[in-house]
């Protein structure tokens, strides 16, 4: 007898395609949410290990890191440079949230590999500028001049600053929402100056003006470490405003916790 071979109708096909479709609608933006939410730890964890190389060189160093060197020096170092010795680990200072825009600063022990998405908080921690006639520059706080470790940014994601073109600058920084009593080293009171900094107005690129700003990477949350090494994620209008008055205040940043000290 021939041996009769049942094939597959063109119904059965395409209920079995169906099926595929079907779950593949369910399980891709599952998928997709499962790889955000481990890029957000990984973020988190990040930075908690930044905080902690950088608690060990305020240890040997007597202070904090300086922002950078001079722009005049070769090669250029910047804060990762002076933290990368005691993490010895060159992928955590890449942000995973971050966009590869954000990633411009080469090391200078290794120009091949850059860094970037995680700024400083330069300002009150450790600012390198040099100012003619001005004795605040440069400047490095010691562990002593920080008085609440716990309630004072290090680091954090940052979208640097950006003007209305979409040109980045100050990839490695973050500043607080108000001029501080230290200064910036610039006119504005933050780290963009001339051609670094947006219009300000809302819903455009340039909307932060000036400001090397916080980024809210993930979920309007932005990871953030402190000065005693912990680690958290909070809205950056939180960040600028540490006693939720709806008023900002530099209170996160200034090392007092003090939100009427700029």
């Amino acid at each position: 007898m021939p041996v009769i071979r049942r094939a597959f109708t063109l119904v059965e096909l395409l209920v079995v395609i169906a099926i595929i479709a079907l779950l593949a609608a369910i399980l891709f933006p599952v998928f997709a949410q499962a790889k955000v939410a481990g890029k957000k730890t990984a973020n988190i964890s990040n930075v908690r290990q930044l905080s902690l190389g950088i608690h060990l060189y305020v240890t040997d160093a007597e202070g904090f890191p300086m922002m950078s060197s001079l722009s005049t020096a070769s090669p250029r170092t910047r804060w990762p440079d002076y933290v990368y010795p005691y993490v010895k680990n060159e992928r955590i200072f890449q942000g995973p949230l971050a966009p590869p825009a954000m990633f411009a600063q080469a090391f200078a022990h290794n120009a091949s590999v850059r860094h970037g998405g995680y700024g400083y908080n330069y300002q009150y921690l450790g600012n390198s500028r040099v100012v003619a006639g001005d004795s605040r520059f440069p400047f490095t706080a010691t562990d002593t001049q920080i008085e609440t470790p716990t309630e004072t940014i290090v680091i954090s994601d940052t979208q640097g600053v950006r003007n209305d073109a979409g040109r980045i600058s100050g990839h490695y920084t973050i500043d607080p929402p108000l001029t501080s009593a230290r200064g910036s080293g610039r006119d504005t009171g933050f780290y963009g100056g001339a051609m670094d900094c947006g219009s300000g107005v809302p819903n455009t690129v340039g909307q932060h003006g000036c400001r090397s700003t916080p980024a809210e990477w993930h979920t309007g949350r932005v990871s953030i470490a402190f000065a005693d090494g912990h680690a958290k994620s909070m809205p950056r209008a939180r960040m600028d405003d540490k006693n939720g008055d709806g008023v900002r205040d530099n209170g996160w940043w200034n090392g007092s916790a003090d939100p009427t000290l700029n």
